[in-house]
């Protein structure tokens, strides 16, 4: 969607020498001279080693994908290391010799045919026309340039990477020119290719929109929340609370969204800014007090009183005592499972096996040693114990939820031979007695999970198969058991409740899968998105949200966020939550994972006035090694 605008931010390269074999196609594909400028496409402020600002002028689709995917810090951290068998094999080939079939021209310097032209970033505009065609050729196509070896296929890292995509119309089709960029480490140079692909009329309607159509802030700050979940499990990607077009750092920068990220153990920063989205001083004062005396006057403070009765505590810690024991069987699997991973190059975080995705941070999870024994920064039983002795302090009811990882319930499919009914999240399930035993309060979602996926129609699962998250059978098989919790509590009857006052529908959902970047290049296109069934709730005629007034914050990490803020909004756990037992529920997501928005919740002091439940939901995997450590509140 749009002709992006703002400063010059061009790489062209151009090559020295260029072989006679290319000589040829100059005369069609004449370089841009340097009496060309290249179209201008987004501008990069630089605040600091670890902070940019990038402004965008006009608020299209295509504007905000390239702006976020072009030379992102974040998404580069770590690459231009010289990856593990690494042998330089083809270093000084010459570009008549390149080994990319899929390309009927490879020039050195750009062609003529894009002068222009508006560039986009090939894999969210490959998403869009996957769900608006149904076609994956171009993904496919694009996927097997990065996928190049170079004879080297025991290399798992990218040899280089498609940093700009040309779409050039040419009667009623769409021909491509791709601009390629080598790893720093394989010492080539840029290069630019014509597919030998050609796309038919129905492409060029969706990228003349996707150039085109702008959006407004409210469509930008979705944009933003679903990158930030779709790279999350990548490159630990979060937002920073941030009042859109409000000053960020100082005067100059005043973006509508800032991403945060963590690949590489130290944070960056990413703001993106659209000068149409932007506060003057006056309207930040006014936004500023405005906010102010909402606050003050929005939030009803309830009196409460805890839920002091240990039953369903102590049944549930009945009910794990030897649940998941050590035995002969689970170290025949963690040994298999081991022994999995260690096959796997290290940058590898994703396989395939069995129809499904399988992530490499879940399954450590899985072959965890003591929990609690981590460090103080990883070990998360002081900060649970800590986060209830604040909220008892607050009379609020604390409620945690951890959310057991796709491999714990699919394990057999994971790795042959182990029984379907093993139980093999032997550390996990420990630690959850132990915090048990301290007195918080858990619901074990294990079993519901477990007997939830005994209805699965393939290819439709419990779990998502190429994703971390769930699916609509285990969200609801999840939500029932939280629901029925929830209307245990002793203050339930006199909270207000209106069971049925919310309205559901059905619908579906396309979902691409956010563990197909982990894969090697060459497997990802098998993986297209994949069409989900989904639940939306409604108030009325419009979308559910709870509010700052709602008796019951859901918080957590991108569990709480997936179909509750991005996809079709309005259905993840938060409003089926709402929907199933009759009172608001306000929803507070970390993307960047669930040991980040304790913090978040400290900062909500008004709206935790109203408050007689927190319910803190989070995947299991975050308790072992979490990249976002367990720091004190």
């Amino acid at each position: 969607m749009g002709v992006a605008a703002a400063l010059a931010f061009i790489s062209c390269a151009s090559g020295n020498s260029v072989p006679p074999a290319v000589e040829a196609a100059r005369s069609e594909y004449g370089p841009i001279g340097t009496d060309v400028t290249p179209e201008t496409v987004f501008e990069i402020k630089v605040v600091d080693a670890d902070r940019q600002v990038r402004v965008v002028n006009k608020p299209t689709l295509a504007a905000l994908d390239f702006a976020a995917y072009s030379s992102n810090p974040i998404r580069l951290a770590g690459k231009d290391e010289v990856p593990e068998n690494y042998k330089g094999t083809m270093e000084g080939a010459k570009i008549a010799d390149y080994p990319f079939p899929m390309f009927d021209t490879v020039l050195a310097y750009m062609p003529q045919a894009v002068a222009g032209i508006s560039p986009v970033a090939w894999e969210p505009f490959s998403k869009i026309l996957y769900a608006q065609t149904g076609s994956d050729s171009l993904a496919s196509v694009l996927n097997s340039v990065e996928a190049v070896k170079w004879g080297e296929p025991d290399v798992f890292r990218a040899f280089q990477s498609v940093t700009r995509l040309w779409g050039v119309k040419k009667d009623n089709a769409v021909e491509w020119w791709a601009e390629v960029l080598p790893a720093s480490w394989t010492k080539r140079q840029v290069f630019y290719g014509k597919l030998k692909l050609v796309s038919g009329g129905e492409t060029a309607e969706v990228l003349n929109y996707y150039l085109t159509a702008e959006m407004n802030s409210e469509d930008a700050m979705n944009w933003a929340r679903t990158l930030s979940s779709y790279w999350y499990p990548t490159l630990n990607t979060d937002l920073e609370q941030h009042v859109p077009g409000d000053n960020w750092l100082d005067k100059n920068n005043r973006p509508f969204a800032v991403m945060r990220g963590n690949p590489m153990g130290k944070p960056m920063w990413i703001a993106f800014e659209v000068p149409a989205f932007r506060m003057t001083d006056e309207d930040i004062y006014a936004q500023r007090k405005a906010d102010s005396l909402l606050a003050a006057g929005e939030v009803i403070p309830v009196d409460r009183t805890l839920d002091t009765s240990s039953a369903a505590r102590l049944a549930t810690l009945e009910s794990m005592e030897n649940s998941c024991p050590a035995n002969d069987a689970t170290a025949k699997f963690q040994k298999s499972l081991k022994a999995k991973l260690g096959k796997l190059p290290k940058e590898q975080n994703a396989w395939s096996d069995n129809g499904m995705l399988w992530f490499r941070r879940n399954a450590n999870y899985l072959v965890a040693d003591k929990i609690s024994a981590q460090d103080s920064l990883h070990n998360p039983l002081p900060r649970m114990i800590e986060l209830k002795q604040h909220l008892d302090s607050l009379n609020i009811q604390l409620l945690v939820v951890p959310i057991p990882v796709k491999e714990e319930i699919y394990a057999d499919k994971m790795v042959a031979g182990t029984p379907e009914d093993l139980c093999v999240s032997v550390s996990g399930r420990e630690f959850m007695r132990e915090m048990l035993a301290a007195g918080i309060d858990v619901l074990d979602l294990y079993p519901a999970l477990k007997a939830a996926r005994s209805g699965d129609e393939p290819p439709h699962y419990s779990y998502q198969r190429y994703d971390t998250h769930w699916a609509l059978p285990g969200m609801l098989a999840a939500m029932e058991l939280l629901a029925a919790r929830v209307t245990q509590y002793s203050w339930y009857e006199q909270s207000g409740a209106r069971p049925g006052s919310l309205a559901m529908k059905d619908t579906v959902v396309l979902r691409e899968g956010d563990l197909v970047a982990h894969l090697p290049d060459a497997e990802k296109s098998k993986y297209p998105a994949d069409t989900l069934a989904g639940m939306k709730i409604y108030k009325g005629d419009k979308a559910y949200k709870g509010d700052k007034n709602a008796p019951i914050l859901l918080m957590g990490d991108s569990f709480t966020g997936v179909f509750e803020s991005v996809d079709q909004k309005s259905g993840g756990p938060g409003s089926l939550l709402a929907y199933a037992v009759g009172l608001d529920v306000q929803v507070a997501t970390s993307w960047g994972g669930g040991p980040g928005v304790r913090s978040r919740m400290m900062k909500m002091t008004k709206d935790m006035q109203s408050k007689r439940l927190v319910i803190y939901m989070m995947t299991a995997r975050d308790f072992w090694q979490s990249p976002m450590e367990w720091d004190k509140l």
